[in-house]
């Protein structure tokens, strides 16, 4: 390598530096009620079931009471929330056993733009089996027996509306439009989520990410051990796909705003041989995570012994407050740099070929771009750069020893998750 080469190498190689924290942010996240959320996991289990095959007439039992209940939250919490209800008709088929009418019940917090952020939780249950067995009877029985699922998932669905609360009543303007989406389905497999991504993916909405919150609530698993500082971040492969882009940049808003909390990444789309609602997301090209907590209580899930007792709202506030960091983040920054042309990533060499020339299109709103890079065999970002145009060359950095990325800053020092240098598969 050049002598001049080498010293550039070294002078552009210094630590990745996090954001500074927004006093914004900070409020919101402050703002976020265990109370409230111990109230609406109390009042979700007391619907008694919300089966997805369960009671819709009923104004105090079954799926209809409950999902009428959230959309009222939802309405409650704001007048600047468009709230409706995603119907779709669906057919008999694998765990639905007739035609049904099923309703994700959404809240849409508008921004600048039309790109969306998702935060979900899904608020049907099942019982699959007794605390000491299986469980027995008619279907018809077991689609209207007790089913409260307070933590799975009620303990996702009061994130939602809690978050849902506190974002439309506070005073910051997003240049991304929330979404707060309460499904259903998703013990019949994923049902009401694969319906509204596959609209989503036909119509060609543009949707940045997906917090999907299920099963995080419970700080004591079925162990005994007690984890209340951690919680479980799961995303699809391969390593710089967009879902471990948004994993990594979850990680880094919690530790700038919730630091006593702990992220903990899992290179997995979920928890092994299972699935999400994020999954029917991914499955359709988006960006989507899971956050579960650190040790689940396996004993209780899909039992009726699912109750209000086996959900820490401290914790549940936390990790509430984890997804807020983020998600606040990211709807104030610009959208991620586009890096790929019709050929590829922009990314070629300079120089004789040992000065990495990296380019990128504009991105509406930035005032600034950081650059970033890693040795190739290492999972997290190393380095850093901030540059105000949209061509960078890296003297003396290798494209073939590095992987690289940029995010776009705005104006007010926010900035998007990283948009990566990445080649398709070779077949």
């Amino acid at each position: 390598m050049r002598p001049a080469a080498l010293t550039a190498a070294i002078l552009f190689a210094v630590p990745l530096q996090a954001q500074s924290a927004d006093p914004r942010i900070t409020a919101l996240i402050e703002s976020i009620s265990a109370e409230r959320l111990a109230a609406t996991v109390q009042a979700l289990e007391g619907f008694g079931t919300r089966n997805t095959l369960s009671d819709t007439v009923s104004s105090t039992r079954g799926i209809g009471a409950a999902r009428r209940w959230i959309a009222a939250q939802f309405q409650q919490a704001s007048p600047e929330l468009q709230v409706t209800f995603d119907r779709h008709v669906v057919p008999p088929a694998g765990r639905i056993t007739r035609e049904v009418v099923l309703q994700n019940v959404m809240a849409v917090l508008p921004g600048r733009s039309p790109r969306r952020i998702y935060v979900s939780g899904h608020y049907d249950t099942v019982v699959l089996r007794r605390a000491d067995g299986p469980a027995g009877g008619a279907t018809e029985d077991r689609d209207n027996q007790p089913a409260p699922g307070a933590n799975d998932d009620g303990s996702g669905t009061a994130l939602v509306i809690e978050l849902a609360r506190v974002f439309a009543q506070s005073e910051m303007e997003f240049d991304a439009t929330l979404v707060f989406i309460a499904l259903a389905g998703e013990e019949q497999g994923l049902v009401g989520a694969r319906q509204h991504a596959t609209k989503a993916a036909a119509e060609r909405w543009t949707i940045d990410a997906v917090f999907n919150n299920d099963i995080v609530g419970g700080s004591v698993g079925g162990n005994g051990r007690t984890d209340s500082r951690t919680v479980r971040v799961f995303s699809e492969g391969p390593e710089d796909s967009p879902s471990r882009q948004l994993a990594r940049y979850i990680r880094e808003a919690a530790a700038r705003y919730v630091p006593a909390h702990t992220v903990r990444l899992i290179s997995r789309h979920d928890r092994f041989g299972r699935g999400g609602d994020h999954t029917a997301f991914n499955q359709q090209g988006f960006a989507g995570v899971r956050f579960t907590e650190a040790n689940e209580n396996y004993s209780r899930q899909h039992t009726v012994e699912d109750t209000f007792t086996g959900v820490d709202p401290a914790y549940l506030a936390r990790n509430a407050q984890v997804n807020a960091a983020a998600m606040a983040s990211l709807a104030l920054a610009p959208a991620a740099p586009v890096v790929t042309g019709e050929r590829g990533p922009t990314l070629g060499r300079g120089q004789g070929g040992y000065d990495a020339v990296l380019r990128w299109r504009p991105s509406a709103g930035a005032s600034a771009y950081r650059v970033v890079w890693r040795e190739a065999w290492t999972p997290d970002w190393q380095f850093s750069r901030v540059v105000q145009d949209t061509t960078v060359v890296l003297p003396g950095v290798s494209i073939d020893d590095y992987v690289f990325g940029v995010a776009a800053i705005g104006a007010g020092g926010h900035e998007s998750v990283v948009a990566p240098y990445v080649l398709a598969p070779r077949r």
